[in-house]
């Protein structure tokens, strides 16, 4: 098989990346379920580089006259998901935080309280 120029650098970034993303991961850069999205994006380029014709197939069964277009409206896809991902955790964490404030708040006004009891014993 004949690789051109995008392929193998294509390919370059996608080991250089995964190796990245397991680096981060194993010095607890990044959490494991963060870390799947990006694995799965580094063997996606990975693959792609080196099956290049799965990207015209599939272009062709999807009506794109031009194969590089399926590769970015598809990578834009993905980027919408993990944005709209990290929000949807991003708000999850911002309600423990305000609950635990109002936990940790009743918990002092509730200390401040027995302390001013127990002085008045």
């Amino acid at each position: 098989m004949n690789y051109s120029t995008a392929n193998i650098t294509a390919l370059i970034i996608g080991a250089i990346l995964a190796f990245a993303i397991l680096l981060m991961v194993r010095r607890d850069h990044l959490h494991g379920p963060y870390a799947i999205w990006w694995i799965a994006v580094a063997l996606l380029a990975i693959i792609l580089s080196i099956f290049p014709k799965i990207v015209n197939q599939t272009a062709q069964y999807a009506g794109i006259s031009y194969p590089p277009t399926l590769i970015l409206v598809l990578a834009v896809s993905f980027i919408l998901l993990k944005m709209l991902s990290q929000d949807i955790h991003r708000t999850l964490q911002e309600k423990k935080i305000r609950r635990l404030t109002q936990k940790m708040a009743i918990l002092e006004k509730a200390l401040k309280d027995k302390e001013l009891i127990d002085k008045d014993v």
